[in-house]
């Protein structure tokens, strides 16, 4: 029940977020629109119009909405990651999941955001409002989120070693050195010593190489997941049970599925919506 309260309320406030911010936009949109589309414009505008009235209510609700979702992005993620850490699997039942979780998801979501806007920014010729300061920025970000995660790693090895729990230690060494071993050091490599590079500034203002590294980073924590779920259910108290696991077709076309119905998600709000806030680059002109 925790799952269902936490991720509904979650996506319940990103997407009033997500809309309350555009409503001036649909405003604008309106003027250059003609007849159905005007319309559905207007509607979605509330009918906006602009007055002083408005802009305070609005800026009202649009910092509280970002305050009230800010620690959202901490609860939802800790609460998924109170799934694992709540039962007795060895390498789940760890006090670190849930800072663990929540600085996997700043740092996957960062990763998307330039997998995301540099081919956008180049499409779409962006060039002059999303800048080279821009993407250093996101870049600190990555870098920094990057290391909380490598010291995660570092704790959950020394938790299962210090407790000197066999079974904990056994799946850890499992990890590292058993059947998973190469999607275990490919998760090393992307979400950990890849990221360093961004230490140097020059590449943390390169483009091209951002958006490699953000590929390298998505695919990185997708693996992450992959070993947290799959090592430890190949092998945990019982050998019976021990064994190994290979995706079937299903799966296969279940994964590429979710992918491609993010991606026609993303082309379509490109084609339908503002792909910048207009008000707000209007009011720094």
């Amino acid at each position: 029940i925790w799952d269902v309260f936490a991720v509904s309320t979650y996506l319940t406030v990103s997407v009033v977020f997500f809309y309350v911010g555009l409503i001036p936009d649909f405003a604008i949109a309106r003027r250059y629109k003609e007849g159905l589309s005007k319309r559905i414009y207007g509607v979605l505008s509330l009918g906006w119009t602009g007055t002083r009235r408005q802009w305070k209510n609005y800026n009202q609700l649009y910092l509280f909405l970002a305050a009230f979702a800010t620690p959202l992005v901490a609860s939802v993620h800790s609460v998924v990651s109170w799934d694992f850490a709540m039962s007795i699997i060895p390498g789940w039942h760890t006090t670190i999941f849930a800072p663990y979780f929540v600085a996997g998801a700043i740092f996957s979501g960062t990763a998307m955001v330039i997998t995301l806007v540099v081919p956008m920014r180049k499409i779409l010729a962006l060039d002059r409002y999303i800048t080279d300061d821009h993407f250093e920025s996101i870049a600190k970000i990555l870098l920094f989120t990057s290391l909380i995660v490598s010291y995660s790693y570092i704790v959950e090895f020394g938790l299962a070693f210090y407790s000197g729990n066999p079974f904990e230690m056994e799946q850890f060494r499992y990890r590292a050195l058993g059947d998973y071993t190469v999607m275990f050091w490919i998760m090393i490599s992307c979400n950990s010593l890849i990221p360093l590079t961004l230490f140097v500034r020059s590449l943390r203002r390169n483009v091209k190489f951002l958006f490699v590294l953000s590929l390298f980073v998505n695919v990185g924590m997708w693996v992450e997941r992959f070993v947290i779920i799959v090592s430890s259910l190949a092998r945990d108290f019982d050998p019976y049970a021990w064994g190994t696991y290979s995706p079937s077709i299903v799966e296969v076309g279940i994964t590429l599925g979710s992918f491609g119905l993010f991606f026609t998600a993303y082309l379509l709000f490109l084609k339908t919506l503002p792909v910048l806030s207009i008000t707000e680059i209007k009011e720094h002109i």
